[in-house]
Protein backbone atom coordinates (compact mmCIF):
# COMPACT_ATOMS: atom_id res chain seq x y z
CA UNK A 1 0.00 0.00 0.00
CA UNK A 2 2.74 2.44 0.95
CA UNK A 3 6.41 2.33 -0.01
CA UNK A 4 9.20 4.11 1.84
CA UNK A 5 10.35 5.94 -1.30
CA UNK A 6 7.00 7.67 -1.92
CA UNK A 7 6.97 11.44 -1.65
CA UNK A 8 3.19 11.90 -1.75
CA UNK A 9 0.11 9.97 -0.72
CA UNK A 10 -1.97 8.65 -3.59
CA UNK A 11 -5.04 7.22 -1.84
CA UNK A 12 -7.33 8.45 0.91
CA UNK A 13 -10.40 7.36 2.80
CA UNK A 14 -12.90 9.66 4.49
CA UNK A 15 -15.63 8.50 6.85
CA UNK A 16 -18.25 11.18 7.40
CA UNK A 17 -19.25 13.72 4.76
CA UNK A 18 -20.52 16.57 6.89
CA UNK A 19 -19.06 20.06 6.82
CA UNK A 20 -15.52 18.99 7.73
CA UNK A 21 -15.44 15.64 5.94
CA UNK A 22 -17.07 17.03 2.83
CA UNK A 23 -14.70 20.00 2.76
CA UNK A 24 -11.77 17.62 3.24
CA UNK A 25 -12.82 15.47 0.28
CA UNK A 26 -13.15 18.53 -1.95
CA UNK A 27 -9.82 19.95 -0.78
CA UNK A 28 -8.06 16.60 -1.28
CA UNK A 29 -9.41 16.30 -4.79
CA UNK A 30 -8.13 19.78 -5.63
CA UNK A 31 -4.71 19.12 -4.11
CA UNK A 32 -4.35 15.53 -5.35
CA UNK A 33 -6.34 15.37 -8.62
CA UNK A 34 -5.15 11.85 -9.51
CA UNK A 35 -5.64 10.33 -6.05
CA UNK A 36 -8.10 7.57 -5.20
CA UNK A 37 -10.54 8.98 -2.64
CA UNK A 38 -12.98 6.52 -1.06
CA UNK A 39 -15.80 7.80 1.15
CA UNK A 40 -18.36 6.40 3.56
CA UNK A 41 -21.36 7.96 5.26
CA UNK A 42 -24.77 6.86 6.56
CA UNK A 43 -26.19 9.54 4.27
CA UNK A 44 -26.04 7.95 0.84
CA UNK A 45 -27.15 11.19 -0.79
CA UNK A 46 -23.93 12.81 0.43
CA UNK A 47 -21.86 9.91 -0.90
CA UNK A 48 -23.60 10.15 -4.27
CA UNK A 49 -23.10 13.91 -4.40
CA UNK A 50 -19.36 13.58 -3.69
CA UNK A 51 -18.99 10.98 -6.44
CA UNK A 52 -21.15 12.86 -8.93
CA UNK A 53 -19.10 16.01 -8.38
CA UNK A 54 -15.90 14.09 -8.98
CA UNK A 55 -14.59 14.76 -5.46
CA UNK A 56 -14.76 11.08 -4.48
CA UNK A 57 -13.73 8.04 -6.49
CA UNK A 58 -16.10 5.51 -4.94
CA UNK A 59 -18.38 4.91 -2.00
CA UNK A 60 -17.72 2.38 0.75
CA UNK A 61 -20.32 0.54 2.79
CA UNK A 62 -20.42 2.19 6.21
CA UNK A 63 -21.25 -1.19 7.78
CA UNK A 64 -18.20 -3.05 6.44
CA UNK A 65 -15.72 -0.18 5.94
CA UNK A 66 -14.25 -2.14 3.06
CA UNK A 67 -11.75 0.43 1.85
CA UNK A 68 -9.69 -0.92 -1.06
CA UNK A 69 -7.01 1.76 -1.45
CA UNK A 70 -6.34 3.93 1.55
CA UNK A 71 -2.97 5.22 2.76
CA UNK A 72 -4.59 7.83 5.02
CA UNK A 73 -7.99 7.26 6.63
CA UNK A 74 -9.74 10.34 8.03
CA UNK A 75 -12.50 9.89 10.60
CA UNK A 76 -14.75 12.93 10.21
CA UNK A 77 -17.64 12.11 12.51
CA UNK A 78 -18.70 13.39 15.95
CA UNK A 79 -16.38 12.27 18.79
CA UNK A 80 -18.57 9.44 20.09
CA UNK A 81 -18.82 7.91 16.64
CA UNK A 82 -15.07 8.30 16.11
CA UNK A 83 -14.51 6.24 19.26
CA UNK A 84 -16.97 3.60 18.06
CA UNK A 85 -15.35 3.43 14.62
CA UNK A 86 -11.90 2.99 16.15
CA UNK A 87 -13.07 -0.21 17.82
CA UNK A 88 -14.13 -1.60 14.43
CA UNK A 89 -11.22 -0.60 12.21
CA UNK A 90 -8.50 -3.04 11.21
CA UNK A 91 -5.51 -0.76 11.62
CA UNK A 92 -3.17 -2.97 9.60
CA UNK A 93 -5.08 -2.14 6.42
CA UNK A 94 -4.13 1.54 6.53
CA UNK A 95 -0.95 3.60 6.55
CA UNK A 96 -2.17 6.37 8.88
CA UNK A 97 -5.50 6.67 10.67
CA UNK A 98 -6.43 10.13 11.91
CA UNK A 99 -9.51 12.09 12.95
CA UNK A 100 -10.82 15.66 13.04
CA UNK A 101 -12.72 15.64 16.36
CA UNK A 102 -12.56 18.75 18.54
CA UNK A 103 -12.00 16.68 21.67
CA UNK A 104 -8.86 14.58 21.75
CA UNK A 105 -8.50 12.79 25.11
CA UNK A 106 -11.40 10.31 24.69
CA UNK A 107 -10.47 9.71 21.06
CA UNK A 108 -6.83 9.04 21.93
CA UNK A 109 -7.93 6.59 24.62
CA UNK A 110 -10.14 4.73 22.15
CA UNK A 111 -7.28 4.65 19.64
CA UNK A 112 -4.76 3.20 22.09
CA UNK A 113 -5.16 -0.24 20.49
CA UNK A 114 -3.75 1.14 17.22
CA UNK A 115 -0.11 1.96 16.53
CA UNK A 116 -0.76 3.95 13.34
CA UNK A 117 -3.20 6.49 14.77
CA UNK A 118 -2.45 10.23 14.89
CA UNK A 119 -5.00 12.47 16.56
CA UNK A 120 -6.02 15.49 14.52
CA UNK A 121 -8.17 18.59 14.77
CA UNK A 122 -8.36 21.29 12.09
CA UNK A 123 -9.35 24.56 13.74
CA UNK A 124 -11.75 25.38 10.95
CA UNK A 125 -15.48 25.35 10.46
CA UNK A 126 -18.59 27.42 9.98
CA UNK A 127 -22.19 27.51 11.13
CA UNK A 128 -23.12 25.28 8.19
CA UNK A 129 -23.64 21.55 8.39
CA UNK A 130 -23.81 18.66 5.97
CA UNK A 131 -22.13 18.03 2.64
CA UNK A 132 -24.07 20.86 1.02
CA UNK A 133 -22.19 23.32 3.25
CA UNK A 134 -18.75 21.86 2.46
CA UNK A 135 -16.13 24.26 1.08
CA UNK A 136 -12.95 23.36 -0.76
CA UNK A 137 -11.08 26.24 0.91
CA UNK A 138 -12.33 25.67 4.46
CA UNK A 139 -8.86 24.81 5.83
CA UNK A 140 -6.95 27.72 4.34
CA UNK A 141 -5.15 29.79 6.99
CA UNK A 142 -6.24 27.39 9.74
CA UNK A 143 -4.24 25.65 12.44
CA UNK A 144 -4.40 21.83 12.33
CA UNK A 145 -3.54 20.23 15.66
CA UNK A 146 -1.79 16.86 15.66
CA UNK A 147 -1.59 14.74 18.81
CA UNK A 148 0.84 11.85 18.50
CA UNK A 149 0.35 9.02 21.03
CA UNK A 150 3.26 7.40 22.83
CA UNK A 151 2.70 4.06 21.07
CA UNK A 152 2.66 5.62 17.59
CA UNK A 153 4.75 3.53 15.18
CA UNK A 154 4.16 5.64 12.07
CA UNK A 155 7.54 6.23 10.37
CA UNK A 156 8.93 9.74 10.51
CA UNK A 157 8.76 10.17 6.73
CA UNK A 158 5.04 9.35 6.74
CA UNK A 159 4.39 11.82 9.57
CA UNK A 160 6.28 14.38 7.52
CA UNK A 161 4.10 13.57 4.51
CA UNK A 162 1.02 14.10 6.68
CA UNK A 163 2.22 17.58 7.66
CA UNK A 164 2.97 18.27 4.00
CA UNK A 165 -0.58 17.19 3.14
CA UNK A 166 -1.97 19.59 5.74
CA UNK A 167 0.12 22.44 4.31
CA UNK A 168 -1.08 21.56 0.81
CA UNK A 169 -4.66 22.01 2.04
CA UNK A 170 -3.67 25.51 3.17
CA UNK A 171 -3.41 24.84 6.91
CA UNK A 172 -0.51 24.74 9.36
CA UNK A 173 0.16 21.66 11.48
CA UNK A 174 1.13 22.07 15.13
CA UNK A 175 1.89 19.41 17.71
CA UNK A 176 -0.10 19.46 20.95
CA UNK A 177 -0.74 17.14 23.86
CA UNK A 178 -4.33 15.84 23.85
CA UNK A 179 -5.15 17.02 27.38
CA UNK A 180 -3.73 20.49 26.74
CA UNK A 181 -5.62 20.63 23.45
CA UNK A 182 -8.90 19.86 25.18
CA UNK A 183 -8.31 22.47 27.89
CA UNK A 184 -7.54 25.17 25.35
CA UNK A 185 -10.24 24.31 22.82
CA UNK A 186 -12.90 24.13 25.54
CA UNK A 187 -12.22 27.80 26.25
CA UNK A 188 -11.80 29.19 22.73
CA UNK A 189 -14.29 27.01 20.82
CA UNK A 190 -16.70 25.04 22.97
CA UNK A 191 -17.45 27.85 25.43
CA UNK A 192 -18.19 30.40 22.66
CA UNK A 193 -20.67 27.94 21.19
CA UNK A 194 -22.42 27.59 24.56
CA UNK A 195 -22.56 31.38 24.85
CA UNK A 196 -23.92 31.81 21.32
CA UNK A 197 -26.54 29.09 21.75
CA UNK A 198 -27.62 30.55 25.11
CA UNK A 199 -27.93 34.13 23.82
CA UNK A 200 -29.87 32.98 20.78
CA UNK A 201 -32.18 30.91 22.98
CA UNK A 202 -32.84 33.81 25.37
CA UNK A 203 -34.07 36.02 22.54
CA UNK A 204 -36.01 33.16 20.91
CA UNK A 205 -37.86 32.58 24.19
CA UNK A 206 -38.97 36.21 24.50
CA UNK A 207 -41.56 35.74 21.74
CA UNK A 208 -41.04 39.47 21.18
CA UNK A 209 -41.55 40.03 17.45
CA UNK A 210 -40.59 43.70 17.62
CA UNK A 211 -37.32 42.84 19.37
CA UNK A 212 -36.46 40.30 16.71
CA UNK A 213 -37.10 42.87 13.99
CA UNK A 214 -34.47 45.11 15.59
CA UNK A 215 -31.72 42.49 15.43
CA UNK A 216 -28.62 43.87 13.77
CA UNK A 217 -24.96 43.10 13.20
CA UNK A 218 -23.93 42.80 16.83
CA UNK A 219 -26.39 40.07 17.66
CA UNK A 220 -25.84 38.32 14.35
CA UNK A 221 -22.05 38.33 14.75
CA UNK A 222 -22.22 37.10 18.33
CA UNK A 223 -24.69 34.30 17.61
CA UNK A 224 -23.53 33.21 14.13
CA UNK A 225 -22.25 29.86 15.38
CA UNK A 226 -25.56 29.17 17.13
CA UNK A 227 -26.80 28.10 13.70
CA UNK A 228 -24.45 25.09 13.91
CA UNK A 229 -25.69 21.50 14.13
CA UNK A 230 -27.36 20.89 17.53
CA UNK A 231 -26.70 17.15 17.26
CA UNK A 232 -22.98 17.61 16.64
CA UNK A 233 -22.57 20.14 19.42
CA UNK A 234 -24.54 18.08 21.92
CA UNK A 235 -22.00 15.33 21.28
CA UNK A 236 -19.03 17.70 21.55
CA UNK A 237 -20.31 19.31 24.76
CA UNK A 238 -20.83 15.90 26.36
CA UNK A 239 -17.29 14.77 25.51
CA UNK A 240 -15.54 18.05 26.38
CA UNK A 241 -14.23 17.36 29.89
CA UNK A 242 -12.87 20.89 30.27
CA UNK A 243 -16.07 22.67 29.23
CA UNK A 244 -17.61 22.78 32.72
CA UNK A 245 -14.67 24.60 34.36
CA UNK A 246 -14.51 26.95 31.38
CA UNK A 247 -18.22 27.66 31.70
CA UNK A 248 -17.87 28.21 35.44
CA UNK A 249 -15.13 30.77 34.81
CA UNK A 250 -17.29 32.52 32.21
CA UNK A 251 -20.23 32.67 34.62
CA UNK A 252 -17.93 34.18 37.27
CA UNK A 253 -16.91 36.91 34.82
CA UNK A 254 -20.55 37.63 34.01
CA UNK A 255 -21.26 37.86 37.75
CA UNK A 256 -18.39 40.34 38.08
CA UNK A 257 -19.96 42.48 35.35
CA UNK A 258 -23.35 42.19 37.06
CA UNK A 259 -21.96 43.32 40.42
CA UNK A 260 -20.14 46.26 38.85
CA UNK A 261 -23.27 47.34 37.00
CA UNK A 262 -25.44 47.05 40.11
CA UNK A 263 -23.07 49.35 41.99
CA UNK A 264 -22.44 51.67 39.04
CA UNK A 265 -18.71 50.96 39.20
CA UNK A 266 -17.97 52.61 35.88
CA UNK A 267 -14.18 52.52 36.22
CA UNK A 268 -14.27 48.81 37.03
CA UNK A 269 -16.46 48.14 34.01
CA UNK A 270 -14.18 50.20 31.78
CA UNK A 271 -11.10 48.32 33.03
CA UNK A 272 -12.71 45.01 32.04
CA UNK A 273 -13.69 46.39 28.65
CA UNK A 274 -10.20 47.76 27.97
CA UNK A 275 -8.59 44.38 28.69
CA UNK A 276 -11.10 42.60 26.45
CA UNK A 277 -10.90 45.12 23.62
CA UNK A 278 -7.09 45.19 23.55
CA UNK A 279 -6.91 41.40 23.41
CA UNK A 280 -9.50 41.16 20.64
CA UNK A 281 -7.68 43.77 18.58
CA UNK A 282 -4.42 41.83 19.01
CA UNK A 283 -5.82 38.76 17.23
CA UNK A 284 -4.77 38.92 13.58
CA UNK A 285 -7.04 37.75 10.81
CA UNK A 286 -6.08 34.49 9.12
CA UNK A 287 -3.11 32.37 10.15
CA UNK A 288 -1.81 33.13 13.64
CA UNK A 289 1.83 33.77 14.50
CA UNK A 290 4.21 31.30 12.90
CA UNK A 291 4.75 28.06 14.82
CA UNK A 292 7.14 25.21 14.20
CA UNK A 293 6.38 21.51 13.94
CA UNK A 294 9.41 19.46 14.81
CA UNK A 295 8.94 16.11 13.10
CA UNK A 296 11.91 14.13 11.90
CA UNK A 297 12.26 14.10 8.13
CA UNK A 298 9.67 16.83 7.50
CA UNK A 299 8.64 16.77 3.86
CA UNK A 300 9.51 19.88 1.88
Amino acid sequence: MFTQNQSNFTSFGVIGLGLIGGSLVKALRCAYPEAIIEVADVNQAAVKAAIDEGAATRGVDIATLDFHNCEVLFLCTPPRIVCELLSRIDGERFGIITDVASVKAPVMAAASILTNFVGGHPMAGSEGSGYSSAEEGLFKNARWVLSIPENCAVPGNMLAMLTKLIRTLGAEAILMDAVEHDRRVAMISHLPHVAAFALSEIVANTNDTAMKQLIGGGFKDTTRIAASSPSLWTDIFSESSELIPSLEEYIKHLEDYLALLKHSELQGIKAHLITAAEFRRSIPEGLRAKSHLDIEGEAK
